[in-house]
């Protein structure tokens, strides 16, 4: 027994060393970003889920940022930036190789941009979401013999392919959104009717659109979006007429009140007239009495 436990605290001990003398991580994946990507970050009713997707044929553009912690203030001789999407294929940054790494400085950090062509949804399904995992991979040194040291990784879950359909039926959703149908009164009844059909073909859309039938939520979105615009058009030219129509009755108003003005003035220069006679009558009658 005592045997027995002597072993166990020299076995103890040499993993205390190992882990001691094990190296730091000299290096990090510190930041990452999908840019210009079609949705990003949002909730998908599809796939019930926040994603990040491109759609089919499009160019995907991934930022990394790479930061470097080395033990000891030692540059990192960055090799590769890369990711990995389950479908089984790698996409590598083109500013550093293993014949040509980047040097990246003790404390500092440098973004790297990955940028790839998306596959046709006939070859890698749109119906599912993907994960992907970023490698920062660096060598030993960066003339003569090298090998790669070491790599670090981080992943991401929920990466998005669309169809050419349901990028247009996403790309239409976000056009309606766009207007602000549900703040601005309408007061027309045609306006009101066009806005009523538009949430009717908005609503169906979204049905086609959660069952996965495209083609059909695209084309019941570009409804909603052309009744919604119709309605707007309609309360446009009803407030435009009704504006013209006023105008005319204030420019007839006004004519009117000019008119009547000097009608009125000519009335006031007939009295005064009129009175200046009178009075000028009565001195003269005035006089001659009293002759």
């Amino acid at each position: 027994m005592k045997r027995l436990s002597t072993i166990c605290i020299l076995v103890c001990a040499i993993c205390l060393i190992a882990i001691s003398t094990a190296p730091a991580a000299n290096a990090s994946i510190s930041d990452w970003n999908w840019i210009s990507a079609l949705t990003r970050n949002t909730f998908d009713p599809f796939y019930g889920e926040t994603v990040t997707g491109y759609g089919e044929g499009t160019t995907a553009t991934l930022i990394v940022s790479v930061y470097n912690n080395y033990p000891g203030s030692h540059p990192v001789n960055i090799s590769a930036v890369k990711v990995g999407l389950d479908w089984g294929q790698n996409y590598t940054s083109t500013e550093a190789s293993m014949n040509a790494p980047f040097v990246l400085d003790y404390h500092a950090s440098h973004i790297f941009t990955i940028a790839f062509t998306m596959p046709n949804t006939t070859i890698v399904s749109n119906y599912i979401t993907h994960g992907y995992t970023i490698y920062a991979e660096h060598v030993n040194s960066t003339t003569g013999p090298k090998g790669i040291v070491s790599s670090w990784t981080s992943t991401g879950t929920g990466f998005a392919i669309f169809s050419t359909d349901q990028a247009d039926a996403k790309t239409t959703l976000d056009k309606i959104e766009a207007y602000p149908s549900m703040s601005l009164p309408f007061f027309t009844a045609g306006a009101r009717e066009l806005l009523t059909e538009s949430a009717i073909a908005r609503s169906m859309g979204e049905t086609e659109y959660r069952a996965g039938n495209f083609a059909s939520a695209k084309t019941n979105y570009q409804n909603a979006l052309n009744l919604l615009q119709n309605a707007y058009s309609n309360e446009t030219k009803r407030w435009g007429s009704f504006e013209d129509a006023f105008q005319g009755l204030i420019s007839g108003t006004q004519s009117l009140v000019v008119n009547q003005g000097y009608a009125w003035l000519l009335f006031g220069v007939a009295f005064l007239l009129m009175g200046i006679g009178a009075i000028v009558y009565l001195v003269r009658k005035s006089g001659t009495k009293a002759s």
